[in-house]
C-alpha cells in the first residue's frame, strides 16, 4: 500500500504591514541623520521600533539582503567598506538636453533685443624711452671654430677653523 499524505491547503499570500525593506532603510538613513553614514546596528534598531518587526533572523537576513541589493543598484553606497557604514547616494540631477532651433532662436532674440551701450574708447598712454647711445664694445677675442674653450680655474677655498682638539695635538708633535 502507497503512503497517504496530508495536503496542506496555501493560504493566499498577506501583503506585509511595512514598505520594502529598501524603503525602510532609506527612511533610517534619513532619520538617523549621520553624516559618515549610519551602522547596520542603528538601522536595524530603527525599523525594528519604528515598523514594529520582530527581531529575528529572517528580519536580519532580509535587511543584509535588501542593503546588498541597494548597493548594485547605486541606491547606497559603503564609505568605509562592505563592514562600515551605509550612506545614500546622491543622484545628480539629470541634464536636459538642448533642443536644436528653439533655444537658439530665443537666445538671438534676446540679444537683438537689447540696447547697446556705447563704451568710451580708452586711452593708451605710450611711453617714450630715451634713445640710448651707442656703447664701444670692448674687442673679444674669437674662437675658432675647432678650438676649445680653457677652463678658468677658481681660487682653492679657505681652510675653515679647526676645533681646540685638531689644534692641540698639532702643537704637541
Amino acid at each position: 500500500m502507497g503512503r497517504v499524505t496530508k495536503t496542506k491547503s496555501r493560504k493566499s499570500a498577506t501583503p506585509p504591514s511595512h514598505p520594502k525593506y529598501e524603503d525602510m532603510i532609506r527612511d533610517a538613513i534619513v532619520a538617523l541623520k549621520e553624516r559618515k553614514g549610519s551602522s547596520r546596528q542603528a538601522i536595524k534598531k530603527y525599523i525594528l521600533t519604528t515598523f514594529k518587526l520582530p527581531d529575528n533572523t529572517k528580519t536580519t537576513s532580509q535587511l543584509k539582503l535588501a542593503i546588498h541589493k541597494g548597493v548594485d543598484k547605486g541606491v547606497f553606497a559603503f564609505p568605509n567598506g562592505p563592514n562600515g557604514t551605509i550612506k545614500l547616494v546622491k543622484k545628480e540631477p539629470a541634464k536636459k538636453e538642448k533642443k536644436d532651433d528653439k533655444p537658439k532662436k530665443e537666445k538671438k532674440e534676446k540679444k537683438e533685443s537689447k540696447p547697446k551701450v556705447e563704451k568710451k574708447p580708452k586711452k593708451t598712454v605710450v611711453k617714450k624711452t630715451p634713445a640710448k647711445k651707442a656703447t664701444t664694445k670692448s674687442p673679444r677675442k674669437t674662437i675658432a671654430k675647432g678650438a676649445t674653450k680653457t677652463a678658468v680655474k677658481k681660487p682653492a677655498k679657505k681652510p675653515t677653523k679647526r676645533t681646540a682638539k685638531t689644534t692641540s695635538a698639532e702643537a704637541t708633535s
